[in-house]
């Protein structure tokens, strides 16, 4: 087999910006905003039952994000990016005609599958078409549309639903954005080829699962930190809106609103953070952005209900402090390997995957059943999976001492 030619025109990195725009949208809105609350408040379903069909879309997109990495490496990484999103114009329609739990499963491990497809291809496209000094910075522009599809998902799932007075319309709108994703793919994004990689046309490394366990070895202490850090983020990421409706009482149009502010500032930041992640070096960025994030979440969760105004203040910090970091984390996931740069960043999001899939488990189950007696303090159910939250990113933040070395700061992006 022989590794993918890499694409470097202007032309294909804004295909693929504005694609993941799209695609993030309608992952956003399909998984944070339509799911839960269809499944509860149409099927009748539990928390715990919610994040476990959640969690099936996580575990498909983990087990399949190394696998579909490997391949994006070998026969080239449009033909996943194409059918990605495809994937999911199907099961966001078919999800309307589902009616048994085992049926809204399969579904979302389409979805998971299609994601799997999608974003090691897409983060390796970035990451070839960049030199390595830039590389946080052209990351970011990827950071940019995940916190617009943050800032719009349940603003736009919210109002479907609410304009129409049907909970099913959140799932027609996300069809439409990943149709759109999967057009623009299609027609701009270019054909890449097939090279040979030494003169003799044999590739470097073969398409196996002994290449996918060398990944893993190369970098364990990597995958270590992400685990522990999507862990966290797991416990968490099915539950936003359920705790805003829950705690506070928001429609979900108002939730929807809340966070257009915060995420729209953020993500016209994603550029100027990008950079400054460049000067900064990816270890600093990464140690400072998860410090800060450790440190924001325990500033909510610790008092017994936080004022709603500084929720929102607290969630524009996180978001600085998650742009800061993942620009930087990608970089330096890219740098590990440069000649086997998807699957790297696939066994990466594998680690990633499983820990949130670990996390969402839990934090429905903590969600729904497990109060916290503190003294004469007692902290309701539903905040017990942020305080987790809170303490699997300190634990990572104590982490990237040890695993990461310091690299060198480029001058070039000075």
């Amino acid at each position: 087999m022989r590794p993918v030619s890499i694409v470097k025109s202007l032309s294909a990195f804004w295909a693929l910006v504005v694609m993941a725009g799209f695609a993030e949208l309608g992952y956003v809105t399909l998984n944070i905003s339509a799911m839960p609350v269809y499944l509860r408040e149409v099927v009748g379903l539990g928390e715990s039952t919610i994040t476990a069909v959640g969690s099936v879309f996580l575990l498909t997109e983990a087990i399949f994000r190394a696998p579909m990495g490997m391949l994006s490496d070998h026969f080239g990484r449009r033909r996943l990016i194409v059918l990605g999103p495809l994937l999911t114009v199907f099961t966001s329609l078919a999800t309307l005609a589902a009616t048994h739990p085992l049926h809204f499963i399969a579904l979302r491990a389409l979805d998971g599958l299609g994601a799997a497809m999608l974003w090691p291809s897409v983060y390796a496209a970035i990451g070839d078409s960049v030199p390595a000094h830039k590389r946080a910075w052209a990351m970011s522009f990827l950071n940019m549309t995940y916190m617009s599809g943050v800032a719009l998902g349940p603003l736009a799932g919210g109002l479907a639903n609410d304009l129409s007075g049907a909970k099913q319309a959140s799932f027609y709108l996300t069809a439409c954005l990943f149709t759109a994703a999967t057009l623009i793919a299609w027609r701009f994004y270019p054909r890449d080829g097939r090279v040979p990689s030494r003169a003799d046309g044999a590739s470097g490394e073969q398409l196996s699962l002994r290449a996918f366990l060398n990944a893993l070895r190369i970098a364990p202490g990597h995958m270590l930190l992400a685990f522990v850090v999507f862990f966290g983020m797991g416990l968490i990421m099915l539950l936003v809106k359920l705790y805003a409706m829950d705690e506070f009482g928001v429609s979900e149009t108002l939730f929807g609103v809340g966070l257009v502010a915060p995420a729209l500032a953020i993500a016209a930041l994603s550029l100027p953070l990008g950079r400054l992640a460049d000067r900064l070096g990816r270890t600093r960025s990464i140690r400072v952005g998860l410090t800060l994030a450790a440190g924001v979440l325990w500033s909510v969760v610790a008092p017994s209900k936080p004022p709603i105004v500084w929720v929102l203040v607290a969630a524009a910090l996180g978001a600085v402090s998650f742009v800061l970091t993942f620009a930087a984390w990608m970089a330096e996931l890219s740098e590990i390997d440069p000649e086997r740069r998807g699957v790297m960043l696939g066994a990466a999001g594998t680690a990633q995957g499983v820990g949130s899939i670990l996390g969402a488990l839990l934090g429905g189950f903590l969600y729904e059943h497990v109060p916290l007696t503190l003294g004469a303090m007692t902290i309701p159910a539903h905040r017990t999976p942020f305080i987790g939250c809170a303490l699997m990113l300190t634990l990572g933040a104590a982490l990237s001492w040890f695993v990461l070395k310091h690299d060198s700061v480029s001058h070039k992006s000075r």
